[in-house]
């Protein structure tokens, strides 16, 4: 789902969401059971520039491949015994929702593996045509309040900041008590040599005080040097056919 929906559909609801880490799945039969202990040179599989970017400024000695297809297709190519794949990295909810959650060797967060997950990551958005009150009250019933905020709060960061999918940029929110939610954020360069992060803590009950959560942290990202990070990316990426 887009940062920023157009005109005509609006968010209706967030069910509760399922777990938004990263996950570090070996090939089968290698003894690695976690970032650190993969070896100098060992390949990690991801088509994601969030996650290479990250992973490359905290474990420069690891190299990195692209890795596409559903998550058996991403399964099998690593387990291939000929391919070059050492692991993989890929979302948590993506392994558990086919029934593979027991193919993690390490879940990965800011407190293990050092790595923050994308924003909106194993939440379900719920898109309707806007203004649409039969499906808003179907619809609302299905929302759980705190993955709400927590997912708006992170929407409204990657919105200010004008990344997309494809930016660098990871989070990672918390409920750290009754009504008070925290956001953590990361923008990091494409080669990991250069990165900005930030962590903020308000108390959140409504959708307006969510977005200006996100809001505020985005606007100390930038003035930290995520822009000029972002800048450049989008100056050196190559131009759409």
């Amino acid at each position: 789902m887009p940062t920023s929906l157009p005109d005509s559909c609006e968010l209706a609801a967030i069910p509760p969401r399922d777990d938004p880490r990263d996950a570090l799945i070996v090939k089968a039969g290698l003894p690695y059971t976690s970032l650190k202990s993969l070896p100098e040179g060992a390949v990690v599989g991801t088509s994601s520039v969030r996650r290479s970017a990250q992973l490359r400024r905290l474990y420069p000695h690891l190299r990195f491949a692209n890795l596409r297809g559903n998550v058996e297709t991403r399964l099998a190519k690593v387990d291939n015994s000929d391919s070059e794949y050492t692991c993989m990295v890929m979302s948590a909810a993506g392994l558990e929702r086919v029934g593979l959650e027991h193919r993690i060797s390490q879940y990965l967060g800011s407190k293990d593996g050092g790595i923050l997950h994308a924003v909106g990551q194993g939440a379900l958005g719920l898109e309707i045509r806007k203004g649409d009150r039969k499906m808003q009250e179907l619809l609302g019933q299905l929302a759980d309040q705190q993955s709400t905020l927590a997912c708006l709060a992170e929407r409204s960061l990657m919105r200010t900041l004008e990344g997309g999918c494809s930016a660098p940029i990871g989070v990672e929110t918390e409920w750290i008590s009754a009504g008070a939610l925290s956001i953590h954020a990361i923008v990091v360069s494409l080669d990991g040599t250069k990165s900005v992060e930030d962590t903020i803590v308000s108390n959140v009950k409504t959708v307006e005080e969510a977005t200006a959560l996100g809001k505020e942290l985005a606007a100390r990202l930038v003035k930290a040097g995520a822009g000029e990070i972002l800048n450049n990316i989008n100056a050196n990426r190559p131009p759409k056919n």
